[in-house]
């Protein structure tokens, strides 16, 4: 029994150590279509989840399918990231693996940019910028009125109220009065034409002694107006139309989906 027992474990891990091959080899060739379907400089890096990768392979349905590429370079932006998660990916296997797959079906495939901080602090002339998403309450008053951004304390492009507005906090220095002085600012992020908005509403300075301390008012329209751009981040994987925003820790969000998709040598097509 001991000995079946260890030549199962074997027998197991040698069907294991087969199946991540075979998705190896799999991830290799869809890496290399992508790249040709995004127009990247590099090949983007391929995930297909799930276990067992050989069942997938043998119906020709990929459950979830994850690519990604980093630091692309869009119109004044270096570092932009792209990313696109494909559910229920249908392509012939021995296509994939001879690496003539040009065409996959689609159930639904949700396609992401990330704009990192580093790129939207060199944009606004704002080097040490960083992001992050804002409190809820960051947008309300004392007396517990908002200041009209309606539904934009919401952080992620996860939300069912207005996907397409959110609050976002952004930290800088910039100069007020000769001095490079560091500043919390409070925004609502758009989505309006395919751009990305950002609207500074609230202002502190930040000190290591003190805290947050209000600035006057005739310094803090001169600060916000430094924050107020709008940002340009190229079209979504697969020309998704981008329906949702959202912030992370370090970049802003664009995001969108579409539902029975097709990609092949022309594009994507829907329905």
């Amino acid at each position: 029994m001991k000995k079946l027992a260890i030549t199962l474990v074997i027998v197991i891990g040698l069907l294991v150590a087969a199946d991540f091959g075979a998705a190896a080899i799999a991830e290799y060739q869809v890496s290399k279509k992508m790249r040709q379907q995004l127009a990247l400089n590099e090949d983007p890096s391929v995930r297909i989840n799930g276990f067992p990768f050989l069942y997938q392979a043998a119906v020709g349905d990929f459950r979830d399918v994850q690519l990604a590429a980093q630091a692309v370079k869009v119109g004044q932006l270096s570092e932009v990231g792209i990313e696109a998660d494909l559910h229920h990916a249908r392509v012939s296997t021995p296509d994939v693996v001879a690496g003539k797959a040009d065409r996959i079906q689609v159930d639904e495939l949700v396609g992401r940019v990330k704009l990192k901080a580093s790129d939207v602090g060199r944009f606004i002339g704002i080097t040490d910028l960083t992001i992050n998403p804002a409190p809820k309450d960051a947008l309300t008053s004392e007396d517990g009125s908002s200041d009209g951004s309606g539904d934009a304390e919401q952080s992620g492009p996860s939300s069912t109220v207005d996907r397409t507005r959110t609050t976002v906090q952004l930290d800088g220095s910039v100069n007020i009065a000769g001095e490079q002085t560091k500043v919390k600012v409070i925004a609502v992020l758009s989505l309006l034409n395919g751009q990305l908005k950002i609207e500074p509403r609230k202002l502190d300075i930040v000190t290591g002694s003190y805290g947050e301390i209000p600035l006057p008012e005739v310094f803090e329209r001169s600060v916000l107006e430094q924050f107020n751009t709008s940002l340009d981040p190229g079209l979504l994987p697969f020309e998704v139309t981008p329906t949702a925003v959202g912030v992370e820790r370090g970049a802003l969000i664009v995001e969108g989906s579409a539902a029975n998709v097709t990609i092949g040598p022309g594009g994507m097509t829907t329905g």
